[in-house]
């Protein structure tokens, strides 16, 4: 579930940061091993100072599993509720 929190300024980066965290955390729980696949997986701020997550380059065998993976999520009646 996608949370408002979006401050800018310095609690940024710390914001990204967990965000980061919170999805490798989520990525290993469901089988990526997260420092192989997503090397470049970490939290920063952008240039107007809004966190953000970067995902890094994946290769296409991780491209592919993830969006297996997020296929038969969806088959299965998850989804993702925006606020």
């Amino acid at each position: 579930m996608a949370t408002d929190e979006s401050p800018t300024g310095p609690d940024a980066e710390a914001l990204a940061q967990r965000a980061a965290d919170r999805l490798a955390l989520v990525l290993e729980e469901v089988g990526f091993d997260v420092g192989v696949a997503f090397p470049g997986l970490h939290g920063h701020s952008d240039e107007s100072g809004t966190p953000a997550v970067y995902l890094g380059s994946v290769t296409s065998a991780v491209a592919s599993d993830l969006s297996a993976f997020l296929g038969d999520a969806v088959r299965l009646g998850v989804t993702l509720s925006l606020q």
